[in-house]
C-alpha cells in the first residue's frame, strides 16, 4: 500500500496452485475507511529486490488461468486506523479464473471473515463509488450492457452481426455515453497498462540498453498471431484470384479447344477466392487495430502511472504539462495508425516471392524485369521513412513547445488578462505553430512522393514487363495482360502501399517510442527504505530525526538512502531543489540541517520568505530527496499540506476525503468541517460540499481552497502533519478558531506531531517547539524566546503581542447562526444525495450531421472555391490518363504489330503524365489542407485568449488543451492523407464502375439495387459512427485533464496516500474514452465487411453471367475487354470499393476535429484591447489622469448560473489612497 511505497515494502505475489507466480498483482480489498484501505491497486511505487519500480495489477499478464482455478489474497495484513478496524485477523478473498482472467469470487461460506468485516465497515463501503465528476464519467454503468462481443457465436464473430444493435440504436437517435457497453478485458486500462509495464520492465532487466521500441516490435509480433493468419490466408486468396482470372480468360480465347464447362469451374473458384478474401480481410483488420488500440491504451495509462512516481527533481520540471499530454495524445496515436500494416512487413516479402514465380510462370522473365524495378522502389521508400522520421521528430518537439505555451496562457489565465498580455502570448504561439507547420509541409512532400508512386507503381511496371516481353519476341495475350495486372495489383498493394505505410509507421513509433521512453527513464522518487515503529535508542516519542550535513544535488539520480537503526534519521543532509519552471537551474535548498520530530508536540518552522521551511516540510515528507545524509523514521503514515493548496476538479468532499470512507467514527468528516471553519462555506453553495469546484478550484476562494487543503491533511488522520502556512489566507478569527479547533484539537491533543510553517506567530504558546531558518540552515530549535534571541531582525517580539485579543477564546464570526449543534445545522448537506450533485460545465457536443457550415469554413481556409474547382480538375486529369494508359494495354494485345514503336511511345507518353500529375496533385492536396488546418488553429488561438473569464473558469484545462493537440493533430496529420485517399479512390470507382457499364451493360439490372443497399449502409455507419467520433473526442478531455492535475499535485497525492484513488479515477475515464474508440472500430469493421460484400456481389454476378451468355451465344465479348473489366471489378472488391467508402465516412469523422476547432473559434471574446468605441466616455480628453475608482451599486457574479458574488456594492477610491479590504474568508 502507500505506506509501504513510502517505506519500501515489497509486494507478496500469491499464485494459484499449479500456476508458475505470475509477473504482478494486487492485493485486493473494499474500499473503506483506514490504511489498510490505502492498498495501492495497481501502484507503481512498488519495488522488487533489485530495487526497481515493479507494476502490480490485477491481471495476470501470462492469462494462464483455466475456468477451475482459485486461489485467496490478502485483504488486509494489518489493523486498520484507529477507530475504524481494531481487528487483527487476516482477511482474504477468493479469485476465480472468468474468461481467462483473475476474478474475485461472489460465493460466500458461511464463517467468511469478509461478513464480519462488512458489518463493522458498513455495506455501502462495498460498493461506493466515488463522487461524481469529471474523474467519473461512468455513472450509471449499473445499466450498461456487457460486451456483446464476449458472447457472440463464430458466425456473429465472423459478420460482425454482434456489433448490429449499436448500430441500429444510433440510426434512430444520438448515442449517448450510457449506451456503449461494457468492455472486453483485454481492452481495459488496467489490463493494458500492465501489459506494457512489464514489457519495459522485461526490456530493463534483460538488456543493458533497453529499447522500449524493440520491446513493443515484439510483443506485437507474438500478440498478432491470428491476425498474421488471416493475412496468409487472404494472401492465398488473392493470388489464387489473379490466377483464376487467367484460366477464365484463356477459355475465351481458345473455346473451341477447350471444354467451356470448364468456364464455370474458374469462375467459380474465382467467386470463392473473392469470399475468404473479403472475410479474412475484414477479420485482420479488425486484430490489427485492437492491437494498436491496446497498444496506446497501455502506454498511456504507464505514463500516467509514470507521472504518479516523478521526481521533483529532474521529473516533474524537465516534463511540462503540455510535453506530457503531447505523449498521451499525438506520440501514442501513431501505434494506432502503423498497425494496420505492421504485419505486412512481416508476410509482404513472402507474398512477393510467391508473385514472382506465378508471374514468371505466366509471362516469363519478362516479369522478372518489372519486379526488378518495383523493388527498386523499396529502397526509395526506406530513404523516404528515414526523412520523414527525422522530419517527424521536429515536429514533436515543436508541438511539445507550442502546447506549453498554450498551457501556460490557460492555467495563467487570469494572471495574462490582468497583466494585459494576451498579444504576447498569441505572437508567441504564432511563431511557435508557423515553425511546426514548416515541418509539417516538409514532412507532407515525403508522404506526397510516397502515395504518388503508390498510385503509379502498377502502371509504370506493367508497361515495362509487356515492354521487355514484347521486345524480347513474345505475344501479348488477354490472359497474361491482364493476369500479370491482377498480380501487379496485389504487389502494388503490398509492396507499394502497406510496406512504405509500415516503414513510415515503424520509423513515427520509434520517434515516438524515443520520446516516451525518455520519460519511463526520468528519474522517479526515491524509495525511503522500511522501518518499524519502535524505540531505537532515542526517546520512545521520536519519530524523525534529521542530522547535520551538507551535499550537493546533481540532478542525474539518486539511490534509496541506507537505513540506520530501526526507525529513521537524516546524518549529513541536505536538499538541492527546484523552483518552478524547467528552465531554471537547481541551488542548495537545505545545508546543514538537524531536527528531531516527537509525537504529541507542535514545532512552528519561523523565518523569512525563502529561508528553507518549505524545503525542510518537503524533505521530511519525502518529496524532495536527500543527495546524502542518513534518516531514521519511526511514523506509519504522514500528510502533507502545501502552501498552495492543490484542488482538483471535482467536488468538495473529493477534494478533502480523497476516496476513503469514514475514518474515526461516523461524524469524523463532519468535525473536520466544522473545524476547519468550512460549514458556513458550504451553506453559501446551493449544492454544499457535493459542488464541483471546477478547474484548479476556481470555484473556491484562497481561504477556502486552504482550509480544504488543511482538512484534507487532517482527515487523513496521519501520524504526522505537515502544514505549509495554512492560516495565511484566512482572518484572524477564523484563523484562531482553526488553530484552536483543527491543528491543536484533532492534531496535536490526539496525539500527533504537527509540523507548521507559519507567519502567523501570534499562535505560538509556550508548550510550542520553534525551529528558526535562514539561507537554508537552520538557527535554532526551542523556545519562541530562544529563536527570538538570535533571529536578530529576522522575528519581532511584537509579533505576539500585538494581536494579544486574538489569544482569547475567538467569538463566533459574524452571520454565523449560534446553535448547540452546529452539525445538525449542515446535515441537509452533508448528506447530500448524488442526484443533486452539482457539475462541471459539460463539454459542447454538436449532434446530427457535420454542418455545412462547417465543410464551407474548412473549404475557405483551403482557399475557397476557385482553388477546390483547379484542384477536382487536376485529379480528374490525373486518373484519365491512368485509365487510357489501362485501357490501351488491352488494345496493345489485341493488335496485330505488337513490335510497332506507336504503341510503346503512347503507352509511354500516358504513364509519364500519370506520374507527374500524380506528383503534383498530392503535393498540392496535402498542402492546402495542412495551410487550413494553421488557420483555423490560429483562429481558434486568437479566440481563446481573448475569450472571457467564464470560459477559463468552466473549461477544464485538459479540455482546451485536447482542441490544441489531439484535434490540431487530426487537422495536420490524418485528414489531409483521408480527404486525398478518399479523392483518388472515389476518381477509380467512377472510372472502374463507367467502363464496366460500357463493356459489360447487364450489370445494369442490378447495379441500382447495389447501389440503393450501399447507401442505406453507409447511411447507417456514417449516423452512428459520427456520434461515435464525437464521444471519443469528450472522452479524450477527461484523460488530459487528469495528466495536468496529477503533475501539478503530485506531490498532495503522494504524501496523502491518494494514489490508488486517482489510478481508479484515470481507468474508469480511460476505459469510457476507450469504450467509444472500441465502437467506432468495431462499426468501421461492420460497414466494410458489407462494402466488401456489395462490391464482390458486383464482380461474382459480372464474372458468372459474362460466363453464362459467352457460352450460350447470347453476348459476345472480347478477351481483352472482359479481362479489363473484371481486373477492374476485383481490384475495386479487393482493395478500392471498401477503402474508398470507408475513407469516405471516415472524412466526415475526423471533420469532427474541424468543427471542434471552429468551435473554439467563434468563442465569444470581451471588449477590445484596443481604441474604443467612438461614443465610449472614456475616450474624453486627458483621460486618465489618476487613478481613481468608483463603484455605484456594483452588482456581480461569476457567471450567469451562479449566484451573486457582490449584491449592490458601492464604494470610491480616491488617488492616492491605500485601500484594506477586510472580512472573514469566503
Amino acid at each position: 500500500n502507500d505506506d509501504d511505497v513510502r517505506t519500501g515494502k515489497q509486494a507478496s505475489t500469491i499464485a494459484a496452485p499449479g500456476t508458475p507466480p505470475p509477473p504482478c498483482f494486487v492485493d485486493v480489498e473494499p474500499r473503506g475507511s483506514s490504511d489498510s484501505v490505502r492498498k495501492e491497486r495497481d501502484s507503481d511505487l512498488w519495488a522488487d529486490d533489485e530495487g526497481q519500480h515493479m507494476p502490480n495489477t490485477s491481471i495476470n499478464l501470462n492469462n494462464a488461468c483455466d475456468e477451475s482455478a482459485s486461489f485467496d489474497v490478502p485483504i488486509s495484513d494489518t489493523p486498520s486506523r484507529k477507530g475504524a478496524d481494531d481487528s487483527n485477523e487476516k482477511y482474504r478473498q477468493r479469485k476465480r479464473c472468468v474468461n481467462g482472467v483473475w476474478r474475485e469470487h461472489d460465493d460466500k461460506s458461511e464463517d467468511d471473515p469478509r461478513e464480519s468485516f462488512y458489518d463493522e465497515m458498513g455495506q455501502q463501503q462495498k460498493s461506493s463509488q466515488p463522487v461524481t465528476s469529471q474523474h467519473s464519467s461512468d455513472e450509471g454503468s449499473g445499466a450498461r450492457l456487457p460486451n456483446p462481443m464476449s458472447n457472440a457465436s463464430f458466425i456473429s464473430q465472423m459478420l460482425f452481426l454482434w456489433a448490429s444493435p449499436l448500430l441500429n440504436q444510433g440510426t434512430t437517435r444520438p448515442l449517448e455515453e450510457e449506451d456503449l457497453p461494457h468492455l472486453p478485458a483485454e481492452e481495459t486500462s488496467v489490463f493494458n497498462r500492465a501489459v506494457v509495464e512489464e514489457l519495459w520492465k522485461t526490456e530493463s532487466r534483460a538488456r543493458k540498453i533497453p529499447s522500449l521500441h524493440r520491446a513493443i516490435i515484439r510483443h506485437y509480433v507474438r500478440s498478432m498471431a491470428f491476425a498474421q493468419i488471416l493475412l496468409l490466408v487472404g494472401m492465398a486468396s488473392r493470388i489464387g484470384q489473379a490466377i483464376a482470372l487467367g484460366l477464365l480468360l484463356e477459355q475465351f480465347e481458345n473455346q473451341s479447344e477447350v471444354d467451356p464447362s470448364r468456364g464455370y469451374i474458374w469462375t467459380g473458384v474465382l467467386v470463392l477466392c473473392g469470399a475468404i478474401m473479403f472475410l479474412s480481410k475484414q477479420q485482420q483488420f479488425f486484430q490489427t487495430y485492437r492491437g494498436g488500440m491496446r497498444l496506446r491504451i497501455g502506454l498511456v495509462a504507464a505514463i500516467f502511472a509514470k507521472s504518479l512516481r516523478l521526481s521533483s527533481i529532474g521529473g516533474v520540471y524537465n516534463h511540462t504539462s503540455g510535453k506530457v499530454t503531447n505523449l498521451a495524445s499525438n506520440d501514442v496515436e501513431r501505434y494506432v495508425t502503423s498497425s494496420v500494416s505492421g504485419i505486412f512487413l512481416i508476410w509482404g516479402p513472402l507474398e512477393a516471392v510467391v508473385i514472382l514465380i506465378v508471374g514468371i510462370k505466366v509471362i516469363g522473365t519478362a516479369f522478372a524485369a518489372g519486379y526488378l524495378l518495383l523493388l527498386v522502389f523499396v529502397p526509395i521508400q526506406f530513404f523516404l521513412s528515414k526523412q520523414f522520421a527525422f522530419v517527424r521528430s521536429k515536429v514533436a518537439s515543436m508541438t511539445d513547445t507550442r502546447l506549453g505555451v498554450v498551457n501556460q496562457a490557460v492555467t495563467g489565465a487570469r494572471l495574462m488578462k490582468m497583466s494585459a498580455w494576451e498579444e504576447l502570448f498569441s505572437d508567441k504561439i504564432r511563431s511557435q505553430r508557423e515553425t511546426e507547420v514548416l515541418q509539417i509541409l516538409r514532412s507532407s512532400r515525403y508522404k506526397a512522393i510516397n502515395e504518388s508512386m503508390y498510385f503509379c507503381s502498377n502502371i509504370v511496371v506493367s508497361v515495362v514487363i509487356f515492354s521487355v516481353h514484347v521486345a524480347t519476341g513474345g505475344t501479348l495475350t488477354a490472359r497474361n495482360v491482364f493476369t500479370v495486372q491482377s498480380l501487379m495489383n496485389i504487389l502494388q498493394f503490398t509492396v507499394a502501399k502497406q510496406i512504405p505505410s509500415a516503414l513510415m509507421g515503424l520509423a513515427e513509433c520509434s520517434v515516438s517510442s524515443k520520446r516516451i521512453q525518455h520519460f519511463f527513464e526520468a528519474v522517479d522518487l526515491p524509495v525511503v527504505p522500511e522501518s518499524t515503529p519502535k524505540n531505537y535508542g532515542h526517546s520512545s516519542r521520536e519519530l524523525f530525526s534529521l542530522s547535520c550535513g551538507t551535499n550537493y544535488w546533481n540532478g542525474l539520480g539518486i539511490s534509496a538512502l541506507p537505513v540506520v537503526g530501526d526507525g529513521v534519521e537524516i546524518v549529513s543532509a541536505a536538499v538541492r531543489g527546484l523552483v518552478e519552471g524547467p528552465s531554471i537551474p537547481l541551488f542548495r535548498a537545505l545545508s546543514d540541517v538537524s531536527v528531531c520530530l516527537e509525537t504529541n508536540q507542535i514545532y512552528f518552522i519561523l523565518g523569512k520568505v525563502g529561508a528553507g521551511k518549505s524545503a525542510l516540510l518537503q524533505t521530511i515528507a519525502g518529496e524532495l530527496p536527500l543527495s546524502s545524509g542518513k534518516t531514521k523514521r519511526s511514523y506509519s503514515s504522514l500528510a502533507y499540506a502545501p502552501q498552495s493548496p492543490w484542488i482538483f476538479n471535482a467536488s468538495i468532499r473529493e477534494n478533502i476525503t480523497l476516496g476513503i470512507g469514514e475514518v474515526n467514527g461516523k461524524n469524523w468528516y463532519e468535525q473536520i468541517v466544522e473545524s476547519c471553519g468550512l460549514l458556513e462555506d458550504f451553506s453559501q453553495f446551493s449544492h454544499g460540499d457535493h459542488t464541483i469546484v471546477g478547474d484548479r478550484g476556481i470555484q473556491l476562494s484562497g481561504g477556502q481552497r486552504a482550509r480544504v487543503g488543511l482538512a484534507r491533511a487532517l482527515f487523513s488522520d496521519a501520524e504526522v502533519l505537515l502544514l505549509d502556512d495554512p492560516l495565511s489566507a484566512v482572518d484572524s478569527k477564523v484563523g484562531r478558531s482553526i488553530y484552536n479547533k483543527a491543528i491543536r484539537k484533532l492534531g496535536v491533543d490526539r496525539g500527533k506531531c504537527v509540523v507548521l510553517a507559519s507567519h502567523q506567530h501570534q499562535y505560538i504558546s509556550d508548550d510550542c517547539r520553534c525551529i528558526l531558518m535562514d539561507g537554508g540552515k537552520i538557527l535554532c530549535q526551542g523556545s519562541y524566546e530562544d529563536c527570538s534571541k538570535i533571529s536578530g531582525e529576522m522575528l519581532d517580539s511584537t509579533l505576539r503581542t500585538d494581536v494579544e485579543a486574538c489569544t482569547n477564546p475567538p467569538s463566533k464570526p459574524s452571520g454565523q447562526a449560534e446553535t448547540k449543534e452546529p452539525l445538525a445545522a449542515c446535515e441537509g448537506f452533508l448528506k447530500m444525495k448524488d442526484s443533486v450533485k452539482e457539475k462541471v460545465l459539460k463539454e459542447d457536443r454538436t449532434r446530427g450531421i457535420v454542418k455545412m457550415e462547417t465543410w464551407k469554413a474548412y473549404g475557405e481556409a483551403m482557399g475557397g472555391v476557385v482553388f477546390g474547382i483547379g484542384l477536382l480538375l487536376l485529379y480528374s486529369l490525373t486518373q484519365a490518363c491512368s485509365l487510357l494508359s489501362i485501357v490501351f494495354m488491352g488494345k496493345w494485345a489485341d493488335a496485330l504489330e505488337q513490335n510497332s514503336s506507336p504503341w510503346f511511345c503512347l503507352e509511354v507518353g500516358l504513364v509519364c503524365g500519370t506520374v507527374v500529375l500524380s506528383i503534383i496533385r498530392a503535393m498540392q492536396s496535402f498542402s492546402c489542407c495542412i495551410k487550413a488546418s494553421q488557420h483555423l488553429h490560429d483562429r481558434m488561438a486568437n479566440a481563446v485568449l481573448r475569450a472571457k473569464l467564464e470560459f477559463f473558469d468552466t473549461n477544464p484545462a485538459g479540455r482546451i488543451l485536447n482542441r490544441f493537440s489531439a484535434d490540431v493533430g487530426v487537422t495536420d496529420e490524418l485528414l489531409p492523407l483521408t480527404i486525398y485517399d478518399f479523392l483518388v479512390g472515389a476518381f477509380i470507382a467512377a472510372g472502374s464502375v463507367a467502363t464496366v457499364v460500357v463493356v459489360l451493360p447487364f450489370v445494369l439490372i442490378v447495379l441500382p439495387f447495389l447501389v440503393i443497399v450501399f447507401v442505406r449502409l453507409r447511411r447507417t455507419f456514417v449516423t452512428t459512427t459520427r456520434e461515435l467520433k464525437r464521444l471519443e473526442g469528450l472522452g479524450r478531455s477527461p484523460i488530459y485533464a487528469m495528466l495536468s492535475e496529477a503533475l501539478s499535485g503530485i506531490a498532495t497525492i503522494r504524501t496523502n496516500r491518494a494514489i490508488s484513488y486517482f489510478h481508479e479515477n484515470f481507468e474508469t475515464v480511460q476505459d469510457a474514452h476507450t469504450r467509444a474508440f472500441f465502437a467506432f472500430v468495431a462499426s468501421s469493421r461492420w460497414f466494410a465487411l458489407r462494402v466488401d460484400a456489395v462490391a464482390f456481389i458486383l464482380m461474382s454476378i459480372a464474372s458468372v453471367f459474362s460466363v453464362l451468355f459467352h457460352n450460350q451465344g447470347w453476348f459476345n465479348v472480347e478477351p481483352a475487354v472482359l479481362g479489363l473489366s473484371l481486373t477492374m471489378l476485383m481490384q475495386l472488391a479487393g482493395t478500392n470499393f471498401p477503402w474508398i467508402t470507408r475513407q469516405s465516412a471516415e472524412v466526415v469523422n475526423q471533420m469532427v476535429s474541424v468543427e471542434r476547432i471552429i468551435s473554439f473559434g467563434l468563442l465569444p471574446s470581451e471588449a477590445k484591447l484596443y481604441k474604443p468605441d467612438p461614443d465610449d466616455s472614456l475616450r474624453a480628453q486627458g483621460w486618465p489622469i489618476a487613478g481613481a475608482i468608483e463603484a455605484n451599486n456594483l452588482t456581480v457574479r461569476y457567471r450567469q448560473s451562479l449566484p451573486v458574488t457582490l449584491q449592490s456594492v458601492s464604494f470610491q477610491i480616491k488617488p492616492g489612497n491605500r485601500i484594506g479590504v477586510v472580512g472573514r474568508t469566503g
